[in-house]
């Protein structure tokens, strides 16, 4: 789920010193989606970020469950939209609340159980 939220916001920033506000964008759009539109993601969100004791590098370690590309991108959109100053932050902005508010009107992600009821 990381590496998929950073490529799609790789045109805005590069490399791997925003990797921590990355994951901490991510669970704020996950507590977004879940406490102000009660969502149902399909699926767990986890992400820690820890540094080797031995080479002192910064590991990722991913243990997320969800892999629906919808909410995906809507997650990509509000961290893209929350990092740095984008100069189209007013369209990502427009863009997420589309995103949620699809979600917030489909059954399959107010009341998931699994099955899609299209």
């Amino acid at each position: 789920m990381f590496n998929e939220v950073k490529a799609m916001i790789s045109n805005q920033i590069s490399g791997d010193d925003y990797d921590e506000e990355i994951i901490l964008w991510i669970e704020a759009a996950v507590l977004d989606l879940t406490r102000t539109a009660a969502i149902v993601l399909p699926g767990e969100v986890s992400i820690t970020r820890t540094q080797s004791a031995i080479t002192h590098e910064w590991v990722i370690n991913d243990q997320s469950t969800l892999t629906d590309r919808y909410v995906i991108s809507a997650i990509a959109t509000y961290v893209c939209m929350n990092i740095g100053n984008p100069p189209n932050h007013d369209q990502l902005e427009r863009t997420y609340r589309s995103l949620k508010g699809s979600m917030e009107k489909s059954r399959y992600y107010t009341n998931y159980d699994g099955v899609t009821t299209e």
